[in-house]
């Protein structure tokens, strides 16, 4: 039997508002947890983006009183 087949086996021995709460805390926490992942990876595509233009002259797109 899986770790998941167990936990559902366990769960069924709360009441239904029990697995209600359980339900709802298991989906807060995922969710924390995707939130976490999503900051993590724009984090990186913004770094990796930061240094694939760190060698471009951007000076022509500039305002003239900027230059």
């Amino acid at each position: 039997m899986s770790k998941i087949d167990s936990l559902l086996e366990e769960a069924r021995a709360l009441s239904n508002a029990e697995r209600r709460q359980l339900a709802e805390k298991l989906l807060l926490q995922a969710n924390k947890e995707a939130e976490g992942e999503e900051s993590a990876a724009g984090e990186r595509g913004l770094a990796a983006w930061t240094e694939s233009t760190r060698s471009e002259d951007w000076s022509p797109f500039y305002p003239s009183k900027l230059r």
